[in-house]
């Protein structure tokens, strides 16, 4: 079985909690299933930034990012929490590679425009996927790592791109026909407006989930890529808990179901 995860909030900002899905990860892995790795780190990177005097401000869940903030972003994403994933899977004895999008050609990034009505707006070096090439994954999986993604990658001409990861990881997973796609989040599921969780999503309610207000910020970006996922061909797309002992072993393991599933 091929799976990608994606993984953010507490897995990124908790040592305690990465160790416990970097564990999950190397028993997945070592239950003969391919398992690709792709985060986010935001807040850190927002920290970061905070931290050399760049503000920082999102439009429709997504970071404006200007020059100076998508260097920094490299530097934290590609940099500092890829290597510590990286290390965090390899201590717990499996081998792990850490890569983002210009590493053998993975991903090649468009740039991404938003529109307000009639007027186009740009968002800086914010990107989505475009090409996909997996060859450096499938070149992972046959010498036995895990490989390790950070949510960067370089447009035609060579200049970095930010992408959301939750997109970038929907990229991953259409472009290797994945089995299953899991995204690990602090929110452990969509929750409607009486903070009850919503055990399934259909496709077709998303957009009536972002109108009614019951969908917000980042989940915004994160239910709009599975609905294109699953328009791709990936069958089943789970949104867990990061902090969950066992979530990632639960649904893949035991067919049980925990956090919210989309469906068609």
């Amino acid at each position: 079985m091929t799976v990608v995860v994606k993984i953010g909030g507490e897995a990124v900002e908790s040592r305690r909690v990465r160790r416990n899905v970097a564990k999950q990860i190397v028993r997945l892995s070592r239950s003969g299933n391919k398992v690709v790795v792709v985060h986010g780190g935001g807040k850190m990177l927002t920290r970061v930034l905070a931290d050399m005097g760049i503000s920082t401000h999102f439009r429709d869940g997504l970071r404006v990012t200007d020059a100076p903030t998508r260097d920094v972003a490299l530097m934290v994403l590609a940099g500092m929490v890829n290597k510590q994933w990286v290390a965090e899977i390899e201590t717990q004895g499996e081998r792990a590679i850490g890569l983002c999008g210009s590493d053998g050609g993975l991903m090649e990034a468009r740039k991404l425009m938003m529109r307000a009505g009639r007027r186009v707006k740009a968002l800086g070096f914010v990107g989505k996927p475009g090409k996909v090439n997996p060859a450096i994954l499938e070149i992972a999986f046959e010498h036995g790592m895990i490989p390790v993604v950070a949510s960067m990658a370089p447009g035609p001409r060579g200049e970095y791109f930010n992408i959301n990861a939750d997109d970038f990881a929907a990229a991953l997973a259409n472009a290797l026909h994945a089995d299953r796609l899991i995204y690990l989040t602090e929110s452990g599921g969509v929750w409607d407006v009486q903070r009850k969780r919503l055990p399934e999503v259909r496709v077709g309610e998303i957009e009536d989930l972002i109108e009614k207000g019951v969908v917000r910020d980042g989940m915004i970006p994160k239910l709009r890529s599975c609905a294109q996922v699953i328009e791709g061909g990936v069958g089943e797309i789970d949104i867990i808990s990061s902090s969950a002992p066992a979530g990632l072993l639960q649904i893949l393991e035991s067919r049980g179901r925990a956090g919210t599933r989309i469906v068609r």
